[in-house]
């Protein structure tokens, strides 16, 4: 019989990231995925992941706000406040000012410019229990 900890392995994707560093509740750690880069968060004892780059004009997010709210884990971009829920990556809120400011001025503008609301890819997080994090970046196949 194998054990938990191999076993775990074992579930992890074919493709998958690991995460060096287990971010802190709060906290997060960006990592290089195959699409580009993947934010890393703890929050509420849980960790999610998501894409980093915001839809809307492809601008990273690593410094976005992540948050634990009532709604759920959220990640706000820096640019222009879209909101996304962390743990499904479904849009909640779509450029609504800018830099951390509500301004319907701006979000009128900024809405017409770059692409349409959309939601961002969320990933499932994996703590084998061997010091690291992994992000499967592929649906596992149980074997």
């Amino acid at each position: 019989s194998r054990s938990p900890l191999l076993a775990a392995r074992a579930q992890v994707a074919r493709r998958a990231v690991r995460v060096p560093n287990a971010p802190e509740e709060g906290e997060r750690e960006v990592v290089d995925g195959p699409d580009g880069p993947i934010l890393v968060a703890k929050l509420a004892g849980s960790y999610y992941a998501v894409d980093a780059t915001c839809p809307h004009l492809g601008l990273p997010m690593k410094r976005g706000a992540v948050e634990s709210t009532a709604a759920g884990p959220r990640l706000t971009c820096n640019f222009h406040n879209s909101c996304f829920d962390m743990e499904t990556g479904s849009c909640t809120r779509w450029v609504t000012g800018a830099l951390g400011f509500e301004n319907d001025f701006v979000s009128g503008i900024m809405g017409n410019v770059g692409n349409p609301k959309s939601d961002i890819r969320a990933y499932k997080v994996v703590d084998p229990g061997d010091g690291y994090l992994w992000v499967e970046t592929e649906e596992s196949e149980e074997s």
